[in-house]
């Protein structure tokens, strides 16, 4: 099975920018992109030069693409590599684990043979490896209890007394009871954080991070009303450098406020919303499948060794590899290249020599050597 060049889907929802991935692709007024999408999910399905479509290329030599031993695992490409763009929030969103990704979508399946709205887009767990290309800020999992009560008692002191302190035990009841509220409840409790966010000392940036003033700024001004923006009070804030990276285990809370990164996940679009959204969010799912509990917010530290970064994860689908300038031997792995600047040659398995912001499949099969003058990301089956 020969080594291909691959097209990805670009994705234009509307929280992404307008320089950052056409800058990558080489696309003049692209307009707003928000998403490039490398692999082989139905929602985005990458194709080859002649237009044939990446998966059934895999699927015309399952084996050959995956190896023995991922084939016998797997029917299709289990990994999806994505270029993120982040201008604006994205919504408040968990996924689900492959427990709870089987249940969701059989206990659907009748929503959707009528053509009706689900949760779930297939029956795939869903973790996810965020790798910041540019300074990146997001909410990422709960804080501990105590910190979360001196939020809403710094920034909502009379709501917190009126309609949440005797649910102030437990993280997943706060949670629960934000979700319950009223409308006019709900108002009354945006108002008064507005007020009191908007008269404290805080300024907007830290550097080049945004504070809590800054997140629940871009909130606000995205999604007034919406009771997602007071999850800025329970969430932590986490920041990363150029060459930072977070995992995201399945079943956490999070959103990605601002940046540029690379983004590797197991190939599922499901995500069950929480806010800072105007799709449709069912609260009952969510709380199904979320954690409430503390997250602990803990880097991933790549390994080096001779120009290669290799980021794992507790995830058996994905592992990340940032190369630098050098000349690396390729065997018995399956691997999504894009080149993010430089180039790239391609020698054994079939020749091909890539540019900035073009990618290839390499099968399982297809012994080369990738000669990286550059920088290059792969995605890769563990």
């Amino acid at each position: 099975m020969e080594i291909v060049a691959i097209k990805g889907i670009i994705k234009d929802y509307p929280w992404g920018n307008d320089y950052f991935i056409p800058g990558l692709l080489g696309i003049r007024k692209g307009g707003i992109m928000a998403e490039y999408w490398l692999g082989t999910h139905p929602s985005g399905d990458a194709f080859l030069s002649d237009g044939t479509k990446l998966s059934d290329y895999i699927s015309s030599d399952l084996e050959g693409a995956l190896g023995p031993d991922n084939a016998s695992r797997y029917n299709h490409l289990p990994l999806l590599l994505k270029i993120l763009a982040v201008e604006k929030p994205l919504s408040l969103q968990c996924h689900p684990d492959k427990a709870q990704a089987i249940r969701g979508w059989k206990e659907e399946e009748g929503v959707r043979r009528k053509g009706g709205i689900c949760n779930y887009q297939d029956d795939n767990k869903k973790a996810e490896l965020l790798y910041a290309l540019t300074p990146l800020t997001a909410l990422c999992g709960f804080l501990p209890l105590g910190e979360i009560i001196a939020n809403l008692k710094r920034y909502v002191p009379s709501s917190y007394e009126s309609f949440l302190s005797s649910f102030s035990d437990e993280i997943g009841r706060i949670v629960f009871c934000l979700y319950s509220l009223s409308p006019e409840q709900k108002l009354m409790l945006l108002e008064e954080f507005k007020k009191n966010i908007a008269v404290s000392s805080m300024p907007v940036a830290d550097g080049s991070f945004l504070t809590l003033r800054g997140v629940t700024g871009k909130c606000m001004d995205e999604h007034p009303g919406d009771i997602g923006i007071i999850f800025t009070l329970l969430m932590n804030i986490v920041h990363l450098s150029p060459g930072e990276a977070l995992y995201m285990k399945p079943d956490t809370m999070h959103a990605y406020v601002s940046g540029n990164a690379v983004e590797l996940m197991d190939a599922s679009d499901n995500v069950l919303r929480g806010g800072l959204t105007r799709k449709r969010c069912d609260v009952d799912e969510l709380m199904r499948i979320m954690d409430t509990s503390t997250l602990s917010i803990e880097k991933i530290v790549p390994s080096s060794s001779c120009g290669v970064s290799l980021l794992r994860t507790p995830s058996d689908t994905f592992t990340l590899a940032r190369m630098e300038k050098g000349v690396y031997e390729h065997r018995s792995r399956t691997g999504i290249v894009i080149v993010l600047d430089g180039s790239l040659s391609i020698r054994g398995g079939g020749e091909l020599d890539l540019g900035k912001g073009e990618a290839a499949f390499i099968p399982y099969s297809s012994e080369c050597t990738l000669d990286v003058d550059g920088v290059v990301f792969e995605a890769l089956i563990p």
